[in-house]
């Protein structure tokens, strides 16, 4: 159930009231996934780059998120999950 929310683009804090769990839980299942976006198109005129970081766990376990999102379709284009680092950065 977690993953189809996650998939379908609901929020983690609203999963995690929806179904009475913890974020931890929540990102646990998120960083777990091994889905692949598939994108809508071949080419982007413009695409925003942003990257967010938590941890699931413990603190010393972070985990960055970094997307790429086209802001007129509202598409996430591409995502990685990863250390801050530029062998994260370059997949």
């Amino acid at each position: 159930m977690i993953k189809i929310m996650l998939v379908r683009g609901i929020g983690i804090r609203d999963i995690r009231a929806v179904l009475k769990i913890s974020i931890t839980t929540v990102l646990k299942v998120l960083k777990s996934i091994k889905y692949r976006i598939k994108p809508k198109q071949s080419h982007y005129d413009r695409l925003e780059v942003d990257e967010f970081w938590t941890y699931a766990g413990k603190k010393k376990d972070k985990v960055w998120l970094i997307y790429a999102y086209h802001r007129e379709s509202g598409e996430i284009a591409a995502f990685v999950w990863g250390k801050r680092d530029l062998k994260t950065a370059k997949n």
